[in-house]
């Protein structure tokens, strides 16, 4: 900081400063009159009345010089300025960049952290009144108030006292970036005011580079974390379930606390309720599962939600899950094979399974049953599974042990050779894994043994197999031959099958249990997507497209309240498309045409703005301000801080001081 005088010339009344002393050592004093009988007192009579004398009342002659002093100094008005302040005559531009993303919203105290930063900003433009100034917005699309910095600040302030956070993250560089760009097209003063909440999860690791002749001010506007419970996921399992079948809801709840929390969770599928209590540990989080079945085909929308608290924001997440009809199951055998006749009538018993006997459908299909494998390829068939197709792999004799092993990725043994052919007219018996899902429903026993039969013909698997790494046990022979493995890969399954089909070789497909049981493998080992389906962001422009010409015209949208929204409607190289005006807000939007859905829309709330928690120390990014003080202090600094009430109160104080001194010593 630094101190100017608005009126310089004025300084040489500081020379009045001086009085004091000049009238106490040079002022006559009138000499006493004295009885003396000696010339002794003559002497002390002219040294007492001589023209130039030392000063005895110290205090008194202190209190008039800085009495003096101060008064004469008021007089230059001198005012405190900080170092940032524009020079006399030069032209100031302010740019503001206001935090309104998500956590924003936080209450702390009466009001909003939000309301806080806006009633900053206000001042600070009121205290300030910079030359040009402008407002920009940091939330998923930063966009600025005016094209270029301007002098209405009028309509800046009355826009900051009408605005609301919005439930999006913010995008710090897309917003400082714009703010860099338009102070770099002016001259003269500039600066550019950052007020937010600076949440963690949020700035932590924000480093912009700015230009070292730009005065930069931040201003955190939180003061504490206040607490908050999250729903952060929502992960249908399967991600395309089929009409009748279990589908598996798999919630995350998350506690930003210091306390622990119980709340209540409640899971809506098309009107359909669960709930369920939910303990949550300090600053830890639980997950909960919920099964349904659904009943139709078509897109479901689904919500789980918790009992609402101070930032309810986040107290919900929402998916949309794609009910299908049917699983596809293509089939690579030779013309007329026992497998894919009794595979056929399993289809045509099973609504919900399709057979597909074309090769070109092999990539589209769920499930890929390979009969009487030779062993040929086994890197591709891996890939296959990776890229989400269960294989089913049933190894002809004398296929090679070796590409076994290189298809469920198991090591490599030099003592491998082809596989043996066994066959027994009195059979084996299969006993089911009971800790593998495919057998759950079996457990109770009111459904028999699900590989109940006997199996006259098999390959001779070393039975070492099962017992490796990354393999699961489906159904083991009495003899400890496996019967049916389950290599995992990333996406889909590798199912080694060693249970023949033909009825001459078995009557497994004869028994009650072997429907019930092949339906179970195929819907437990069905091409798995545990990763969170697609979701459109808060802050983003809904779309939805249809090369359906009947269409056009006829598709309306309706918001999480069922509110109708505007569209706007366009034609593309694929047909029409249909783009909301208004950006979209968490929730579900259902696509209608003539009243009835054919689509859900599922925006949900971002996970990084659950986490209230502010960053420890307001960042200063390497700038001019590093001060705790307040926005309107600042400003106030920058436009300087007259210090002459303060001097001519102080000079009026010394006087009054050496009065009641100096009728005290009479």
């Amino acid at each position: 900081m630094s101190i100017n005088y608005l009126h310089p010339a004025l300084l040489g009344l500081l020379a009045l400063a001086g009085l004091p002393v000049l009238v106490h050592l040079l002022s006559r004093a009138r000499p006493p009159v004295y009885r003396f009988s000696n010339t002794e007192f003559l002497r002390r009579v002219l040294r007492s009345t001589a023209r130039i004398r030392r000063p005895k009342d110290w205090l008194l002659l202190a209190l008039r010089s800085l009495a003096l002093f101060a008064l004469a100094a008021a007089f230059a008005w001198p005012v405190v300025t900080s170092n940032s302040a524009s020079l006399p005559g030069e032209k100031s531009t302010v740019i503001l960049l206001v935090d309104r993303s998500a956590s924003m919203a936080a209450r702390e105290g009466a009001g909003s952290r939000f309301d806080s930063a806006c009633a900053q900003a206000t001042r600070f433009l009121d205290q300030s009144k910079p030359d040009n100034a402008n407002l920009i917005w940091i939330d998923a699309e930063p966009d600025a108030v005016f094209p270029e910095p301007g002098p209405n600040l009028t309509f800046l302030t009355d826009l900051l006292k009408q605005t609301q956070p919005k439930p999006e993250a913010g995008a710090q560089s897309a917003a400082f970036d714009l703010a860099l760009r338009q102070l770099a097209k002016v001259g003269g003063h500039r600066e550019l005011v950052i007020i937010s909440d600076f949440q963690a999860t949020a700035w932590r690791d924000f480093a912009p580079q700015l230009p070292s002749n730009i005065v930069v001010r931040t201003q955190r506007v939180a003061t504490a974390s206040p607490p908050n419970v999250a729903v952060s996921r929502l992960i249908p399992q399967p991600a395309e379930p089929v009409a009748g079948q279990d589908l598996t809801l798999l919630t995350r709840i998350q506690n930003f606390s210091a306390e622990a929390v119980r709340t209540q969770l409640t899971l809506d599928a098309d009107g359909a309720r669960q709930s369920q209590a939910i303990d949550l540990p300090a600053w830890g989080e639980a997950e909960s599962a919920f099964v349904i079945r659904p009943a139709n085909p078509g897109p479901m929308a689904i919500s789980a939600s918790i009992e609402a608290d101070g930032f309810p924001a986040d107290d919900a997440h929402f998916t949309v899950v794609q009910v299908r009809d049917s699983l596809r199951l293509a089939l690579t055998a030779a013309p007329d094979s026992a497998d894919g006749r009794i595979l056929a009538k399993l289809a045509t018993s099973l609504k919900w399974l399709e057979m597909a006997t074309d090769p070109k459908n092999v990539r589209a299909a769920d499930f890929h049953f390979i009969s009487a494998w030779s062993g040929a390829a086994p890197a591709d068939l891996r890939k296959s599974a990776q890229a989400g197709t269960t294989l089913i792999v049933r190894p002809a004799a004398a296929c090679p042990l070796a590409a076994i092993r290189d298809l469920l990725k198991l090591p490599a043994d030099p003592l491998d050779g082809p596989l043996a052919l066994d066959a027994s007219p009195a059979g084996w018996a299969a006993i089911p894994d009971e800790t593998h899902p495919a057998n759950q429903l079996f457990r109770s026993g009111d459904f028999g043994n699900p590989f109940a039969g006997n199996f006259r013909e098999r390959v001779h698997l070393p039975a070492a197999l099962a017992s490796l790494p990354g393999i699961r046990p489906i159904a083991t022979y009495t003899d400890g031959i496996p019967a049916l493995l389950e290599g995992p890969t990333a996406n889909a399954s590798i199912l080694l099958w060693n249970l023949p089909l033909d009825p001459a070789k078995t009557d497994w497909p004869t028994q009650g249990s072997f429907l019930p049981a092949i339906a179970e493998v195929l819907l437990r080992t069905r091409p798995r997507n545990t990763t969170e389906p697609a979701y459109s962001l808060p802050g983003s422009l809904l779309s939805w497209s249809s090369n359906d010409p009947a269409h056009a015209g006829a598709v309306t949208l309706l918001g999480p309240s069922s509110e109708p929204l505007a569209l706007t409607e366009s034609t593309t190289a694929n047909g029409s498309q249909w783009q909301s005006k208004a950006t979209a807000v968490p929730g579900i939007y259902r696509w209608q045409i003539s009243g009835q859905p054919i689509a859900f829309t599922a925006v949900n709330f971002p996970d990084s703005e659950s986490d209230l928690r502010p960053l420890e120390t307001t960042p200063s990014f390497g700038k001019l301000d590093a001060s705790n003080d307040s926005l309107v202090r600042q400003a106030a600094l920058a436009q300087g801080l007259p210090l002459w009430p303060w001097l001519a109160l102080a000079g009026i104080l010394f006087l009054v001081l050496e009065s009641l001194i100096h009728s005290r010593a009479r």
